[in-house]
């Protein structure tokens, strides 16, 4: 007999989090939920789908997003090898399904009036702890949300980052400062989570009210803007790398695409060829 569909989920969710953040475990059962529920409107079991389901929930239910169909792709990957691993399941549906090359996204930061605005609509001093420590650490809502006293050393800061893969940078000296008025225990306390700090959703919507609940104007649109800051100030993309925490550098090179900086050196430093101009402007009274 197939397991309940809500054992299923949370049996899943159970092993993801033996290895993986809690945030991506809960993006992978989302998902899964999701696919759950596509299963009993069409009266099977998850377990039961076949490729050709797989594909038609991928193309018609889950968004036309290429990163959003890849993260349900992943997600749905990860599920049936482990209900295959279990022997849940003789052959993966998954394994059928075609690779999805997601297109390579520029950063989006967020432009310097809006952070200022930000800051004026701050009433506590945890508001600008977080403004801060995206636009001047770079740090994911996720590392912002479970920071602790302990984590700073000699003006170093332990960051907990994505696929539990910690690192250690440099504290800002603005972030110095900061940093001293703060009482021992979380950074961001919450007597919400039984972990006894704020979450990285709340810590998120947090930020886009800060920032106007504008669309594009996240916590992850601060860390854009270090990145592309970072980056006209030192080219030195290795250095950056460690900085954000990223496993590949070639992560890190979608940077190179917003920061015009140097690109703008590199334009304006073409002499102008001589009678160019003249050649333009004798036609100017003539109709284009």
């Amino acid at each position: 007999m197939a397991p309940d569909h809500d054992d299923l989920a949370c049996e899943f969710y159970d092993t993801l989090r033996a290895y993986r953040a809690a945030a991506t475990a809960d993006l992978r059962v989302y998902y899964i939920r999701r696919l759950m529920t596509f299963a009993e409107d069409t009266n099977q079991h998850v377990l039961e789908l076949t490729a050709r389901d797989l594909s038609r929930w991928l193309s018609k239910e889950v968004g036309q997003s290429p990163w959003t169909k890849r993260t349900a792709k992943s997600s749905v990957s990860v599920f049936f090898s482990w209900a295959h691993a279990l022997r849940m399941i003789e052959h993966n549906p998954a394994d059928g399904l075609p690779s999805m090359r997601a297109p390579r996204g520029v950063p989006n930061p967020c432009p310097e009036p809006a952070i200022r605005e930000a800051l004026k609509r701050c009433t506590r001093r945890v508001d600008v702890l977080m403004i801060f420590l995206g636009e001047y650490q770079g740090l994911r809502a996720g590392e912002i949300a479970q920071l602790h006293t302990s984590d700073i050393v000699d003006d170093q800061i332990r960051v907990r980052g994505k696929g539990r893969r910690d690192r250690v940078v440099p504290l800002h000296p603005l972030l110095r400062d900061v940093l001293r008025v703060f009482p021992s225990g979380y950074l961001f306390p919450s007597d919400k989570n039984p972990h006894g700090h704020m979450l990285p959703a709340s810590i998120g919507r947090r930020v886009r009210y800060l920032l106007g609940n504008q669309p594009r104007r996240n916590s992850h649109s601060l860390r854009h803007r270090f990145g592309v800051d970072a980056l006209e100030l030192n080219p030195d993309l290795m250095a950056l790398r460690d900085l954000l925490g990223h496993e590949s550098v070639a992560t890190t090179e979608i940077y190179t695409r917003a920061s015009t900086k140097r690109l703008r050196v590199m334009v304006e430093a073409l002499p102008e060829r001589p009678g160019d101009r003249a050649a333009f402007e004798g036609l100017i009274a003539v109709p284009n």
